[in-house]
């Protein structure tokens, strides 16, 4: 099975202390059987933390966060105590995975990287244009030619971010995202501020066609049962969202993360923005 992944995957490495937006803090963490009954094992100081923090319910076992929310195990410092003391090895899958995601497209594997994390941002955002490696022949190709190796035939159109910002988009985008379960108490509140921002005279969509076709590579494995169109719909509706909240406060890097970490993490949000998409019409579908 060959796996396809974004040229800047391998450069990848966590800002571990200097992270801004750690993704120890504010998420539930799930623990994987194997890592939570091995916690459970270690003897001494930490196992009896480990097994303190522990606990199972019917989706399985997680860590108790604090009570502003953090990994237990996440030091003032910004360093994580599992990994100071056990290694990097000792960490739990999602701990260890994390932003990683993987998806399974017929015989082939691709591998991405999650932008709710901020180093995962700035390495898409620091390239002029998204290419991906094949990692047995070492094949680089567009998004257009990834999807042709993967026996996917779209129209070119759908590939290309076409920006659409008036008064009546931007009522619609507010709509549609203030539907979507929002991840905190500031999700709605940011999402007003935009009510009233300056609508941006024009949008470079060539500034935003790589953060367009990364978010439609993120949704590849969803072609099948949702349709190129209603996924075409999706990245662009979140990119238009981007556009409107830099034409505010000029943010690339803080936006696009922001809006990841609230709808890329949560299926349901995603499966809503892609089932319900605002630009579905443009494409003869009823949203």
């Amino acid at each position: 099975m060959s796996a396809w992944y974004p040229d800047f995957y391998p450069a990848f490495r966590c800002r571990a202390a200097e992270c801004r937006h750690s993704c120890c803090r504010g998420w539930e963490i799930d623990v994987d059987e194997a890592s939570a009954e091995g916690y459970r094992e270690l003897p001494g100081e930490l196992g009896d933390a480990l097994r303190a923090a522990l606990f199972a319910d019917q989706e399985g076992w997680h860590f108790l966060l604090t009570e502003e929310e953090r990994c237990p195990f996440l030091q003032k410092d910004g360093l994580c105590r599992l990994i100071l003391q056990l290694g990097e090895e000792a960490l739990c899958d999602i701990c260890a995975l994390h932003p990683r995601f993987f998806q399974e497209i017929g015989e082939d594997e691709l591998w991405g990287l999650g932008l709710s994390c901020e180093a995962a941002t700035a390495l898409l955002l620091e390239r002029d244009a998204l290419r991906f490696t094949c990692d047995e022949t070492g094949e680089n190709a567009d998004l257009p030619g990834l999807l042709e190796r993967l026996g996917i035939d779209l129209p070119p159109a759908l590939l290309r971010y076409a920006p659409r910002i008036n008064e009546r988009r931007r009522r619609e985008l507010l709509r549609r995202f203030r539907d979507t379960e929002p991840i905190d108490e500031a999700w709605p509140r940011e999402l007003d501020a935009l009510k009233a921002a300056p609508l941006p005279e024009t949008v470079d969509a060539a500034r935003y066609q790589r953060i367009y076709e990364y978010l439609f590579f993120h949704q590849i494995e969803k072609l099948e049962d949702e349709g190129a169109e209603r996924v075409a719909a999706y990245a662009g509706d979140m990119t238009d969202l981007l556009a409107l909240w830099d034409a505010r406060v000029p943010d690339t890097a803080g936006h696009l993360r922001r809006l990841s970490e609230q709808i890329e993490y949560s299926t349901e949000n995603v499966e809503r923005l892609i089932q319900f998409g605002i630009r579905s019409s443009e494409f003869g579908i009823e949203g």
